[in-house]
């Protein structure tokens, strides 16, 4: 996910920095992979929801 977001020109984080939104999605498809259903919860919807079900923690219910 890192390296595709990259080569399409729309990386989630400065080059030289550790990219915490795509270790967090990543994380969040192993776990959907059991099938259940996973939401982020977070302010980053923006970066996040390229690659998961990512919502504004006051929107999930």
């Amino acid at each position: 996910m890192w390296a595709e977001s990259r080569q399409a020109g729309i990386p989630t984080a400065h080059p030289k920095e550790l990219d915490g939104d795509v270790i967090l999605a990543a994380q969040g498809l192993l776990v959907g992979e059991g099938g259940e259903e996973v939401v982020i919860a977070t302010t980053n919807v923006g970066h996040l929801s390229r690659f998961v079900d990512a919502r504004e923690w006051r929107d999930i219910e």
